[in-house]
């Protein structure tokens, strides 16, 4: 092993680090807004207690990707070379998960996360440097 891994892999990981961060800090401020949200719910007719229900399961799957996303960033940025897969397998569930029940503000600042931290995982640097470990 050759040290340090070069800039574009430290700038992938970095960006699949602040992916996770980012999903889970979105899942917090929606708890902190439960309250409001439950109250929608009542204003629509639906019953409040689903909005916990929901939150759960929101809270899962950001946890499930956080883990996702940090866990495989680390392990490219060891340079193992199957990381950059499992990486863009997790990426691709991710935006099915956003892309199916429809798009928002948060849903776009994920979406170019996701491009970015794509493009930098593929780019020649790290594809040379996961090469060498």
């Amino acid at each position: 092993m050759t040290g340090q891994p070069p800039a574009v892999v430290r700038g992938a990981v970095g960006v699949w680090f602040a992916l996770g961060a980012f999903g889970l800090l979105t899942n917090i401020y929606l708890w902190l807004r439960r309250d409001e949200l439950e109250e929608s719910a009542v204003r629509a007719g639906d019953d409040p207690a689903n909005v916990t229900g929901i939150l759960a399961q929101l809270t899962i799957v950001a946890v499930g990707f956080a883990l996702g996303y940090g866990l495989f960033g680390w392990l490219l940025k060891l340079g193992r070379r199957w990381a950059r897969g499992v990486l863009t397998g997790v990426a691709v569930l991710h935006v099915l998960w956003i892309v199916l029940p429809g798009a928002s503000a948060v849903n776009t600042v994920t979406l170019l996360l996701i491009a970015v931290g794509l493009a930098l995982t593929w780019l020649r640097g790290t594809a040379q440097w996961v090469k060498q470990h």
